[in-house]
């Protein structure tokens, strides 16, 4: 049985949120202090998701929602393009972009740089800010964005980040922490943790 993130995307409010979405203009890119050239987290993401559906190493599983019990399983059997795919959507290296962003660079120790990505208050983007660490030759070393999505019918927040192994870089593991929130409804917390256990 193949198990992914995608159970947990709450299919019906997503419908909703594209619909409304799709009635949404877009503001123009904000001037000025915009980002230099990001990191590619969809070129590396993609790497990734290629690299563990060949090994397909074992991942211990937890999710909870703040009315139900937590879930945990331990599978090997997991389609990675789709699991990662909530990770694709806070890629912001593309031109189009950048130009929402404001960028941060803070060099700290052990040859390690923090890239911080902040949005500007006008820019309609999900993406409210990214934190990519990175080493001296790229290889990422850990990863947190937020992102918020919001309109007259939907709310949702969520906090994901990515841990990878510092020598290769690879992802060891990853958690979501999210709210979402229907106008007419209650509010939904939850939380998803993964733990991949390398060969």
């Amino acid at each position: 049985m193949r198990y992914s993130l995608s159970k947990y995307k709450f299919i019906a409010l997503f419908g909703l949120l594209g619909f409304a979405v799709a009635c949404e203009r877009p503001t123009p890119p904000a001037s000025g202090n915009a980002a230099g050239a990001a990191y590619n987290l969809a070129a590396y993401l993609q790497a990734q998701a290629k690299r563990l559906q060949a090994e397909k190493p074992t991942v211990i599983k937890r999710a909870k929602t703040e009315d139900k019990a937590a879930e945990t399983i331990k599978t090997s059997e997991v389609d990675w393009e789709d699991e990662l795919a909530i990770f694709q959507d806070v890629d912001i290296s593309k031109p189009s972009l950048r130009e929402y962003y404001t960028e941060e660079k803070q060099p700290f120790g052990n040859n390690l740089t923090a890239y911080t990505y902040t949005k500007t208050a006008e820019a309609e983007a999900p993406v409210q800010h990214l934190t990519l660490q990175t080493n001296r030759e790229q290889k990422l070393q850990g990863m947190e964005a937020v992102l918020l999505e919001e309109n007259m019918l939907f709310y949702s927040k969520r906090k994901v980040t990515l841990s990878t192994n510092p020598a290769t870089g690879n992802i060891t593991g990853y958690q979501i922490n999210g709210v979402q929130k229907l106008v007419f409804g209650d509010s939904l917390h939850y939380n998803v943790t993964a733990i991949i256990q390398e060969h």
